[in-house]
């Protein structure tokens, strides 16, 4: 009897270690940079086990959250593990040259001093820029929301292609109590407005919590043209095995009391 528990214990604590590894997010939006040198961004990681194709995703700011009015991304594959960065300009007064734009892109490792490995996505359309109170809306290929990271306070809702709304919800900081009013994407995060706000690795990718960029932790820098734009575009740490090891620790004592009654 002491043996089949043991094997019913050991056997459901691999199903929960499991299940919190393959029931984790896919796309993450790891970084918002809303209000720094260099421009507009926000970072895309695939966290999950399988490559992604980003062939008919469109992304959408907080004030767009609409597919059907959302900027379509070129043809492009995150593999897992893989981030890639989007520049998030505005092309509304055209800019030369475009945002979205290879040409952009290329301004824009430049300003951050990114070697050309780091992928950046490209798109088309006017874009909006990302300021105070804002956020990304992602749409998958399909037209449905696929994941969003809105830093406001009233987060509303996205439509989808099917004209269907899904409720939208404001990102979870990862330290000290929430924001009580909008700002920009660093300042909502515990830093200062020209911070990005960056994923907590440490919380993982089924329920991530955000805050601030500092320098030094998680890979993040400063801009080489600006000591006060603090960010770590194309770097994004694995999450943490923290809470793994915690569920690990439960088996251990687990199994050590049912060794203590057999």
């Amino acid at each position: 009897m002491i043996n089949k528990l043991k094997t019913f214990t050991l056997t459901l604590i691999l199903g929960v270690l499991l299940s919190t590894s393959t029931s984790q997010a896919l796309i993450l939006i790891s970084e918002i940079n809303s209000n720094g040198t260099g421009g507009d961004f926000f970072e895309v990681y695939n966290s999950g086990s399988t490559a992604v194709d980003f062939s008919g995703w469109r992304w959408a700011d907080y004030d767009v959250r609409n597919w059907a009015s959302a900027w379509l991304f070129d043809a492009a594959t995150l593999n897992p593990g893989e981030v890639a960065v989007v520049g998030a300009g505005s092309n509304s007064t055209p800019p030369a040259p475009l945002f979205g734009s290879t040409a952009a892109n290329t301004a824009f490792r430049t300003s951050w001093g990114l070697s050309t490995g780091v992928k950046m996505l490209t798109w088309s359309g006017t874009g909006a820029g990302l300021g105070s109170g804002d956020g990304v809306v992602l749409f998958n290929s399909s037209g449905n929301l696929a994941t969003s990271l809105v830093y406001r306070m009233t987060p509303g809702v996205a439509t989808q292609s099917d004209n269907s709304t899904v409720q939208l919800s404001t990102f979870v900081k990862s330290f000290g109590s929430q924001p009580t009013a909008n700002g920009h994407a660093g300042l909502m995060g515990g830093g200062t407005a020209t911070d990005s706000l960056v994923w907590d690795p440490t919380s993982g990718t089924a329920n991530p919590t955000y805050r601030n960029a500092v320098v030094g932790q998680w890979d993040a820098f400063a801009n080489p043209n600006s000591s006060v734009t603090i960010g770590s575009p194309g770097a994004v740490p694995e999450p943490s095995s923290s809470a793994l090891l915690g569920l690990g620790s439960l088996a251990l004592l687990g199994l050590r009391r049912l060794n203590r009654k057999a």
